[in-house]
């Protein structure tokens, strides 16, 4: 059974953090309040000093003043290092979900862009301690400048608020406008880079048969769009940070100039030195919403990539921990098994396949191309789920089974190999710790270790990305021999011998008929005429159903004498 656990640990994820958030507001309330330090020291000295002319009265308050900028500036960096915390505690709680829907995604739709996944998830992980966050949850203390300038005049107080509301507008004009284009541009990015990714993978032939420069145009209209919102959204943005720069420094001689005609009219209480810590107050007020709209960019790909993860979430759950199986012996019952890429397909890939193995037995399927075949070895394995029907290992469902528990007891050699970047020993050993009797026995099994010995680096050899230092029929047997590591109780093998030589395929069928001899239930797609001897029965394909299926010879019988009527009316 799958649970849906996904749906909401990402917004749980961000709920887990409100502890933090919560002494960064708290810290932030005397961080702000120590603000108007400034502003006290100003009418300290021109109350005090100017007129006494105490020079140790002047000590004091620098003293006192440095000592207050000292524990601000702590409080700010203490405020920072949460945020920075509770980014790296997000990072503990998400990346496992993160990197197992994106595995399972791709895994679906190879076409699918991972790195855009984790691109997300760097932006997501990088607002959490962003300036612009920062200012968004200082907005709320804007509110004790206003009242201490509201303190001075109701005047001022008044011409702040405007000047407040106007920056609001500007801020929301902001976020409707810039919003749109990052989306669309974000859209041109992914589609960019997921096309750059598909030439890449086949670059050879590209480059083979002159279609690079063709490939290059393409890519560049796609990057050109990309390039061409970004520019836009970076331009609007542009020009609202100027309008509220602009509105900020206004504001402050507007303030300035509106004290000073108060101070003349003498309803201005103190007099010049209110008229100047109100106008350093007015310009604390829009400084939130300054930062906030230069550093939007942060913020708004934030949220665009938290919906995005939320969504991949949603669709990829985590499937739930079940009861931990018995070991499989290798018995595999397919029932009523049927396949098609989508619900509303004209056409399934697979109908109606039903066959059962008992330990030990080996299966051979053939058949034409685009029968079918390689879509059954992946259901065989749980990596696709029946659109009807079931395939049960010992009489569990398979795609269900825990890849993680059932993985030693299973070997799977797919039409590309897939192998991965690292050694020779990791690749075999599945990337886990190895066990050097299994190893040494597989690489005898298959005869590998006059080859391996002749590496300068033996097993600890690096064979590159996907292998492509090693030629094709030694990708093929690094990659049987991962499959057969450690004796699994089932191996599906698809076109094992596709780029072996003739005493490969011997070694091939040799191991073949000794893992069968100790227990080891076989499934082998492949037109190689050595394993049929080994062969327990024979399934032939054709467009997605089993045209034939019995024992070896009976199946190769029924073939030509199908095919002798056919020959003769020819």
């Amino acid at each position: 059974m799958i649970k849906n656990k996904n749906s909401a640990v990402l917004k749980k994820s961000l709920m887990d953090l409100t502890s933090l958030f919560h002494r960064v507001i708290f810290f932030g309330f005397f961080t702000n309040l120590l603000v108007l330090a400034p502003s006290w020291y100003m009418l300290e000295v021109y109350d005090r000093v100017i007129f006494s002319r105490n020079l140790a009265t002047l000590l004091m308050l620098t003293m006192m003043v440095i000592f207050i900028y000292l524990i601000m500036e702590s409080l700010e960096w203490v405020r920072r290092g949460m945020m920075l915390q509770a980014a790296n505690r997000l990072d503990q709680a998400l990346s496992q979900p993160i990197f197992n829907a994106a595995f399972t995604a791709k895994l679906g739709n190879a076409g699918f862009a991972a790195q855009r996944v984790f691109a997300d998830y760097r932006s997501l992980r990088e607002m959490l301690y962003s300036p612009a966050l920062l200012g968004l949850i200082d907005i709320p203390f804007i509110v004790i400048f206003l009242v201490a300038i509201f303190f001075i005049h109701s005047s001022l107080g008044y011409l702040t608020l405007l000047g407040l509301a106007v920056q609001t507008i500007i801020a929301l004009l902001n976020q409707m406008r810039v919003q749109p284009q990052l989306q669309e541009a974000n859209q041109h990015a992914l589609a960019a880079q997921s096309y750059f990714s598909n030439i890449q993978q086949h670059a050879e032939v590209a480059r083979a048969m002159g279609m690079q420069a063709a490939l290059e145009t393409r890519w560049q209209d796609k990057q050109q769009a990309f390039l061409d919102k970004q520019a836009n959204a970076s331009e609007i943005a542009g020009q609202h940070a100027a309008y509220s720069k602009f509105l900020q420094i206004s504001l402050t001689s507007l303030v300035l100039g509106l004290g000073c005609y108060l101070v003349i009219s003498q309803t201005l209480i103190n007099g010049a030195a209110m008229m100047i810590v109100a106008s350093i107050l007015a310009a604390r007020v829009l400084a939130p919403f300054s930062q906030l709209i230069a550093q939007w960019r942060s913020i708004a790909n934030g949220l665009q990539a938290y919906d995005r993860l939320n969504e991949l979430l949603e669709q990829h759950p985590t499937k739930q921990a079940g009861m931990a199986l018995p070991a499989p012996t290798g018995e595999l019952t397919v029932e009523n098994l049927s396949y098609a890429l989508t619900e509303n397909a004209r056409e399934p890939l697979l109908r109606n396949i039903q066959f059962r193995l008992r330990p030990g037995e080996v299966l051979l399927i053939t058949g034409p191309s685009a029968s079918g075949k390689t879509t059954l070895s992946k259901l065989l394995v749980g990596l696709l789920q029946p659109s009807t029907g079931k395939v049960r290992l010992n009489g569990v469902d398979i795609f269900q089974w825990d890849k993680a528990e059932l993985g030693p007891y299973l070997g799977y050699l797919p039409q590309d190999i897939e192998l991965l970047d690292g050694t020779i020993t990791e690749n075999i050993c599945r990337f886990g710790t190895p066990d050097h009797a299994k190893l040494t026995e597989v690489i005898a099994l298959l005869q590998l270790q006059t080859w391996i010995e002749s590496l300068p680096d033996g097993l600890d050899t690096h064979i590159g990305h996907e292998g492509y230092l090693l030629s094709g029929g030694r990708r093929q047997l690094i990659g049987l021999a991962r499959a057969l590591y450690g004796k699994p109780t089932i191996v599906v093998l698809d076109e094992p011998n596709a780029n072996l030589d003739e005493a490969s395929e011997q070694c091939l069928q040799q191991a073949v008929h000794m893992l069968k001899s100790q227990g080891t239930t076989f499934i082998i797609i492949s037109h190689l005429q050595g394993i049929r001897h080994v062969a327990d029965s024979m399934m032939v394909m054709m467009k997605g159903q089993v045209l034939r299926y019995g024992k070896p010879e009976e199946v190769l019988v029924s073939l030509q004498q199908a095919a002798t009527p056919q020959r003769k009316q020819a």
